[in-house]
């Protein structure tokens, strides 16, 4: 528990200019109306789990488009693209720690200079500065690493190697991504983990007895079938929950993002959808922070935590709107609130 965060600030990062989210709990789920910033709250705090590495900001985009995988792309990480609004991303942590970073970026016009102030968006980004340290009180940033571009188009990170990385952090896609739950499962095969996802697979949907992991992909046995079935010919429900799971439990990770966890899931699996994420999460220890637009799915979180009263203090729900006297705000919803907006028809989303 000591490595999970309990607030978040995001300043000057895409569409937010200032957001801050307090009472952080083990699951933390972020609803809002379209293009409010839910999937850029998780990049933020996916950006902070992994300030050391510079290559952190070309990922980010490329969760979001494959085509995003230059470095000028980073250009979209700046508030309205203009890069005088210098990001800062900050975590406050259970163990009372906390974590900031911030980057600015060198264009082909000023490689000499980054201090300068510019904010067009047609000269191209070059160079990549990160700071980033993990003490409040003091004055600048302790640690520092760069992304270029090299000469010959390449681009190429320095990374401190002063600093050691304490967590361990992953981001799961909209996409179901058949591919990548094939090569987590096998080696959870082959580190003797394969239970880990078989029985809570088995939670989520009672048929299933088992998978298996052959060489041309994932088969699930099923209850009543004579053979194996691929798993591209399950349903978009059980190919969603095989990733989700199969990507957690294949390494020890202490907080994951998932974007849009509902996507594929029928509204009636989102309680067994949401039972099992939950018993998941309390025998793994981690930490996630979630997406998703679905009425049904928030209904089907409130249905498993009346059902299981040791869910409840386990999640917050948290409501992105930006108003128009105070700006972006997160209006936070625990179980009783949730239960009571659900009950009595209360738009929690926008």
């Amino acid at each position: 528990m000591n490595h999970l965060f309990k607030e978040i600030s995001i300043t000057n990062f895409r569409g937010f200019d200032s957001l801050i989210i307090k009472g952080l709990q083990r699951i933390n789920i972020f609803v809002g109306a379209n293009n409010v910033g839910k999937t850029s709250i998780l990049e933020a705090a996916f950006m902070l789990s992994g300030m050391s590495n510079p290559l952190i900001s070309n990922r980010v985009n490329y969760l979001r488009t494959a085509s995003f995988t230059n470095l000028d792309s980073a250009r979209y990480l700046f508030h309205n693209v203009d890069f005088n609004n210098k990001p800062l991303l900050k975590g406050m942590m259970n163990n009372g720690g906390i974590r900031k970073m911030t980057f600015s970026p060198v264009t082909i016009h000023n490689e000499t200079n980054a201090s300068s102030n510019f904010s067009t968006n047609q000269s191209a980004i070059r160079q990549l500065n990160f700071e980033f340290d993990q003490q409040e009180n003091k004055n600048g940033f302790a640690y520092h690493s760069t992304l270029f571009v090299k000469n010959d188009g390449s681009t190429q990170q320095e990374a401190d190697s002063n600093y050691h990385e304490s967590l361990n952090a992953l981001f799961i896609p909209v996409d179901k991504n058949d591919a990548n739950a094939t090569t987590n499962f096998s080696t959870l095969v082959k580190h003797n983990r394969k239970a880990f996802v078989t029985n809570a697979l088995h939670d989520f949907d009672p048929s299933i007895e088992s998978v298996e992991a052959l060489p041309d992909g994932l088969y699930l046995k099923i209850v009543g079938l004579k053979e194996l079935l691929p798993i591209s010919m399950a349903g978009d429900g059980v190919r969603r929950m095989i990733n989700i799971l199969s990507t957690i439990a294949s390494e020890d990770y202490n907080i994951v993002f998932i974007d849009e966890i509902d996507n594929g899931m029928h509204y009636s699996a989102h309680k067994l959808m949401w039972k099992t994420i939950l018993k998941f999460v309390l025998a793994h220890d981690i930490q996630l922070f979630i997406t998703t637009h679905n009425l049904d799915c928030l209904m089907g979180l409130k249905n498993a935590m009346q059902e299981e009263e040791h869910f409840r203090q386990l999640t917050h729900i948290y409501n992105i709107a930006k108003t128009r006297n105070e700006g972006y705000q997160a209006y936070c919803y625990g179980y009783s609130e949730l239960k009571e907006a659900i009950d009595n028809e209360i738009e929690i989303r926008r």
